[in-house]
């Protein structure tokens, strides 16, 4: 079973985007599961899901990757237990982190017969409010981006060429080895691609030594 999560900062574009990924993956015969997390108490984004019809386990009380990460792997047992889907679509809450909900996602493998493969990790940023980004949240952005197989650049559609520009430069600083595609949920753009790399591309699985090696680079020390 395939696992593709899609990360992105508060309002970047996360749940449009992953309806449209959804309904083209459906399209193209994929058995789909998707897995909202909501750090607040009312989550809009199961509801929005739920309004096109799909099925949705709400993990509710924080952050996938971390406080409830037994209870993320549970989720992942029964679905591929009750559903046996092709693919399960993420979207973490705006304050997750990739690496660890790789973690809590092979956690599962201990609980059933799933055997966890992970989709490109994909972080959306969100090119109209990249000065917002910067100024105000760009600890948690740039480890988004950084944990990142593919950013997309987000909202095009709206931003001008500057900002645009600025988007491209700033994940090319934090990280110089992830593919960087454009995104606009008005248009289509980028949405096509998305699915292909969710279907044919993989990323690698949790490891503690590159999580070490990775934290030591990032924070110095041990």
């Amino acid at each position: 079973m395939k696992i593709s999560q899609i990360a992105g900062f508060l309002g970047s574009g996360k749940t449009t985007a992953l309806m449209k990924i959804v309904d083209e993956l459906m399209a193209r015969g994929n058995k789909v599961a998707i897995i909202v997390n909501d750090v607040g108490d009312i989550s809009v984004d199961a509801k929005f899901v739920e309004a096109h019809g799909l099925k949705v386990k709400e993990i509710s009380g924080g952050c996938i990757c971390c406080q409830i990460a037994g209870s993320f792997a549970e989720t992942i047992a029964k679905l591929y237990d009750n559903y046996h889907p092709e693919i399960v679509i993420v979207e973490p809450s705006g304050v997750a982190i990739p690496w660890g909900l790789k973690r809590a996602a092979e956690y599962s493998e201990a609980k059933t017969d799933v055997v966890i493969t992970h989709a490109p990790v994909i972080t959306l940023v969100d090119s109209t409010r990249i000065d917002m980004l910067i100024r105000a949240v760009k600890r948690l952005v740039e480890t988004q981006i950084r944990e990142a197989d593919i950013c997309f650049v987000n909202k095009i559609d709206a931003a001008t060429p500057e900002q645009i520009e600025k988007t491209e430069n700033f994940i090319r600083e934090i990280n110089s080895t992830a593919e960087i595609a454009h995104m606009s949920s008005e248009t289509g753009e980028g949405i096509s691609y998305a699915c292909d790399m969710i279907e044919t591309g993989v990323s690698s699985r949790y490891d503690d030594a590159v999580e070490a090696e990775r934290l030591k680079n990032e924070y110095g020390g041990e």
